[in-house]
């Protein structure tokens, strides 16, 4: 699955997806397109996970969850290795559902790892990264 960046400020999403009042991604450049890891819902929201390659290093980012809003989907063909897991009623503090490659979707951990930047976990992502890429 494939995304185009369509916007990079908060003013053009939801209450819903968290982000502070005027607050711009500069990482995210108009017209980029990514490759989608992950879809995963938190309150009823809809994130994608995303690396994000950027000329400057300082905004190179790990794996990161966006708010679909700041994308349009250009390729919507997942996958074959991605696996769905339902985790829990929606709240806003657990991910209740997920689609993606099988650690991320089956072990919580993993999801925790990566957010942490835990060597481990982003080593397993990039394994995941490379496999999907291809």
């Amino acid at each position: 699955m494939k995304v185009k960046c369509i916007s990079n400020k908060s003013d053009s999403l939801s209450t819903k997806a968290g982000y502070p009042i005027n607050y711009q991604c500069e990482s995210l450049i108009i017209g980029a397109t990514f490759n989608v890891y992950s879809i995963g819902h938190w309150d009823n929201y809809m994130f994608y996970l995303l690396k994000v390659d950027h000329q400057d290093p300082d905004l190179n980012l790990d794996p990161v969850w966006f708010p679909y809003e700041w994308f349009e989907v250009i390729d919507q063909k997942i996958p074959n290795s991605w696996y769905f897991n339902f985790i829990g009623e929606p709240n806003s503090e657990q991910i209740s559902t997920i689609l993606g490659y099988k650690e991320i979707a089956f072990n919580f951990d993993h999801h925790v790892g990566l957010m942490e930047r835990e060597k481990y976990h982003l080593d397993l992502f990039y394994k995941r990264k490379a496999e999907i890429d291809n």
